[in-house]
């Protein structure tokens, strides 16, 4: 039985590193990476005349299944809810659905909300056999994140029907493998402005206009026009038309697959964020970001940053402030825990091993409360969850360890403890006597929590140990400084040189992601 998560309680698990997967990503020919856009689908404007229009809020609003709390195995954990389980609407344990993509109003709209309700949106694909039924999409009120509530809509693709009719039908693609028309898997979603984009694994991307929002009949079960003249939709109430397309074009490499999505809105520009899952290490491991449009919420046709990353089992991605991280289905548990790696341009990525939910699926990032969303697949086990991001991508170091990592530690505590190296007693008494001092559990282990409570901002003209640990780090890690204490001028062009190398924003003063990367 789960146990139920109120609402303040931080779940900060200890990430453990294993060692870097690869080298650094290997920069790609961004340019070699295409998508090019169809032209708005016509039959919309037919339905329009056809169909009630509804509104988000309306959608939302009309909620008609709970999503209790519920825990979660993942670190840095600060919400979480499952789906419904009750007779008729067990979302939870159905197989004939399968949770994938996750986006919220952040994503949507820089204040958090759309169109003045907090929502998050999950993807579904159709898994039950027989008759196609495409994707759906669970809106999530979260206006009141202790009770949440949704309403699942179904996906159309518009079309003119042989009699000359605007119809619709199920969201369908062809079988790379077999050549067979199967549900479209909706691997990764993003919410940007009016328009939810929709990963369309070989096809690129699929666009829907959440400016039309139809209801449907949703007495009978039956898939488009009928010759009463009704418009049903598997006895769903809502759906929401496919408006156009982005298809894909690869140059020079192998066809990208589009496998996760998600928006970028921490850099200087808006982007979004694809990545391809493939379980084998030969093949290709692919992250690649398009340029978003805030003022008509599209994307560039041209790729502009892409990569060779080596992670395998990929599942979703996602960039802050030049971080990526990526959830992986890549497991050493026995219980199917999934895994977060994370890396910037020029770092190898490291991996934290089972800390994330079994089977874990797309990401998203939501900026006001730093929190990185996903969401699980597998039947019985499906959890949507939060991770403070603050809290991961942390190393944890602790009594035995030896290294520069070490002396970094021993340079923050500022303890007078000598800058050997070496994670002793003495030293372990110190983190211990600091976790205490900061209402840290003291445990004599340097992991998230301990690691955020450690190290300072810094900036030109600051003084003292911390700066040498950073310095230190810098010389480390190429970017070779004397280590003297003070933040000079020489110590800050080193800075903004190793955060350029590592794709953070160049500023030359020291954050919580610049210590991440060099301590990474």
């Amino acid at each position: 039985m789960k146990q139920l998560l109120a609402a303040a309680t931080l779940v900060a698990a200890a990430l453990i590193a294993t060692t870097p997967a690869t080298a650094a990503p290997t920069g790609l020919t961004a340019s070699n990476f295409q998508l090019h856009k169809t032209a708005y689908n016509p039959t919309i404007a037919a339905l329009d005349e056809k169909l009630p229009k509804a509104t988000v809020p309306q959608v939302i609003d009309d909620a008609n299944r709970a999503a209790p709390l519920c825990d979660s195995h993942a670190s840095g954990r600060v919400a979480s809810f499952c789906w419904s389980s009750a007779s008729g609407t067990d979302d939870e344990h159905t197989s004939d659905w399968y949770p994938q993509g996750i986006t919220t109003s952040a994503d949507a709209d820089p204040s958090g909300s759309y169109q003045n309700r907090k929502a998050i949106l999950a993807s579904w694909y159709w898994n039950g056999g027989g008759t196609e039924r495409g994707a759906r999409i669970a809106f999530v009120d979260y206006s009141n994140p202790s009770a949440p509530q949704y309403r699942v809509v179904l996906l159309v693709e518009p079309y003119t029907n042989s009699g000359g009719n605007p119809d619709f039908r199920a969201e369908t693609t062809v079988d790379a493998d077999t050549g067979a028309n199967i549900s479209l898997h909706s691997g990764g979603i993003t919410w940007y402005g009016h328009y939810l984009y929709v990963a369309d694994t070989w096809g690129g991307f699929r666009v829907f206009d959440l400016d039309h929002l139809w209801r449907v009949d949703s007495n009978r079960t039956a898939m488009g026009l009928q010759s009463d003249g009704t418009y049903q939709a598997y006895s769903y109430k809502y759906v929401l038309p496919e408006a156009f397309r982005y298809t894909s074009s690869t140059t020079g490499y192998p066809a990208l697959r589009y496998s996760a999505v998600s928006l970028d809105r921490t850099g200087t520009s808006d982007s979004v964020v694809v990545c391809e899952y493939n379980t084998a290490t030969s093949g290709t491991h692919r992250v690649v970001r398009f340029s978003a449009n805030p003022a008509t919420f599209e994307l560039g046709g041209t790729a502009t940053e892409a990569y060779e990353t080596g992670i395998t089992h990929m599942q979703g991605s996602a960039s802050v402030r030049g971080r990526f991280f990526a959830s992986t289905s890549y497991t050493t548990s026995s219980s199917s825990y999934g895994s977060l790696y994370t890396f910037t341009r020029g770092e190898s990525p490291t991996a934290f091993l089972n800390t994330l939910q079994a089977h874990p699926e797309d990401l998203s990032y939501w900026p006001a409360t730093n929190g990185l969303w996903s969401l699980s697949e597998v039947p019985g086990n499906r959890v949507v969850y939060a991770m403070d991001v603050s809290l991961l991508g942390w190393p944890t170091v602790k009594q035995g360890n030896t290294g520069n990592r070490v002396k970094t530690v021993q340079y923050l505590l500022d303890a007078g403890l000598e800058i050997d190296g070496d994670f002793g007693p003495l030293t372990t008494a110190a983190v211990k006597s600091f976790q205490a001092g900061h209402g840290i559990t003291a445990d004599g282990v340097v992991s998230a929590v301990t690691w955020r409570a450690l190290v300072p901002s810094l900036r030109p003209g600051d003084i003292g140990n911390a700066v040498k640990a950073l310095q230190a780090e810098l010389t480390a890690h190429g970017f070779a400084v004397a280590v003297t204490g003070a933040f000079d001028q020489t110590t800050g062009t080193k800075v903004q040189a190793f955060e350029a190398a590592n794709g953070l924003p160049a500023t030359g003063m020291v954050d919580a992601d610049t210590w991440k990367a060099l301590l990474l």
